[in-house]
């Protein structure tokens, strides 16, 4: 399938939705109330440059290839949706905790950081949605494009690929920069203390890795070297089950956080902060989401190296992985809304009972 109709297709099924926002919000607040710049950015832009990183030296490749590739973008949108979700929460509670700077509108760096958090929500599952309706249509289509000749990528550094990743974290920051720079600052994602779990995990995936090299398993982001098939399987059942134990992690938290914050408001009196809020119940919250955002962000660091090892498995054999395609809806995307509504309830009643 051609890149230029796949990106037509993309901005065609992107369209769709638009009768029934209109519908929705003409009498309210209006279609603006549904953009945001930061939000779209990290969101569409970000999963882009990672298909890109990971695919870019893929373009002549057969259909199923193709099916898979628009699977694993699906994945993307939702992981980078729910990554700006966390980001936009860990704001709003860092910056409730906080005295205003001199001329700062509290409530406005807030409400901002609450449309980051919704809407990126919002685009992520928009985003998947559409690409899947791209890939339905290529399924559906009588197109077999079986003899169409692989094009391996040159061996050794892939510049492109790395252009692509440091752009993607460049975006990143600068997302995380926006939202925090009236609500104390980016420093929260960086404090030793709240990644001690991301450290911890990086040394069971040192430790639990049994194939050929894991600095070669690292370095496909990059990188492209022919291996076997047997290590290139390996490497594959490794990637998926560090992050379905990532994955089970992040369940537990945010099981936990929810129970914690609703008794923590129920217990706690109401103290007074910046806009008069009650902020203590949700310090749990805000120390759980950095640990969710690090812990997002490794497992898309693994997405892209499994797409990597698929990419290569299908090089070496012609034979393709796709493993788990629910795997974002199963394990992150339902324990994520289940957060993102109790915290949207938690606020309420912390604002009623003052």
């Amino acid at each position: 399938m051609k890149r230029q109709n796949t990106i037509l297709l993309f901005c065609f099924f992107s369209l769709l939705p638009i009768p029934f926002v209109i519908g929705i919000f003409t009498d309210g607040a209006g279609l603006g109330a549904l953009w945001d710049a930061i939000s779209f950015v990290i969101v569409y832009v970000a999963a882009i440059l990672l298909f890109l990183t990971t695919f870019n030296n893929t373009t002549k490749c057969s259909k199923n290839f193709s099916i898979y590739k628009l699977m694993w973008l699906q994945e993307m949108f939702i992981l980078s949706g729910i990554l700006g979700t966390f980001l936009g929460f860990i704001f709003i509670f860092e910056g409730m905790a906080l005295d205003a700077a001199p001329g700062v509108d509290p409530s406005a760096a807030l409400i901002s950081n609450f449309a980051i958090a919704i809407l990126t929500i919002l685009y992520g599952v928009i985003g998947a949605t559409t690409i899947y309706l791209v890939q339905k249509y290529y399924e559906l289509k009588n197109d077999t494009m079986e003899n169409i000749e692989i094009e391996k990528p040159k061996e050794g550094f892939l510049f492109s690929s790395a252009l692509y990743f440091f752009i993607f974290i460049i975006i990143d920051v600068f997302a995380a920069y926006i939202g925090s720079r009236n609500t104390g600052g980016a420093a929260i994602l960086f404090n030793i203390e709240k990644n001690i779990y991301m450290i911890t995990f990086i040394i069971i995936l040192i430790l639990f890795y049994n194939g050929n090299s894991f600095v070669n398993l690292i370095k496909n982001v990059f990188f492209y070297y022919p291996n076997s098939e047997k290590n290139i399987i390996y490497n594959l059942k490794f990637i998926r089950n560090m992050k379905k134990i990532i994955a089970m992690f992040i369940i537990i938290s945010l099981l936990c956080a929810p129970v914690v914050m609703l008794l923590a408001l129920c217990c706690i009196p109401p103290e007074m902060n910046n806009i008069g809020w009650n902020n203590t119940p949700f310090i749990g919250v805000k120390n759980g989401g950095v640990i969710f955002v690090w812990s997002l962000f490794i497992i898309i660091i693994l997405s892209v190296i499994e797409g990597r090892e698929v990419s290569k498995l299908y090089f070496e054999t012609g034979k393709i992985s796709a493993g788990d395609r629910y795997y974002s809806l199963k394990y992150i995307l339902s324990s994520a809304f289940l957060l993102f509504f109790t915290v949207s309830i938690g606020i309420m009643l912390s604002f009623t009972a003052l």
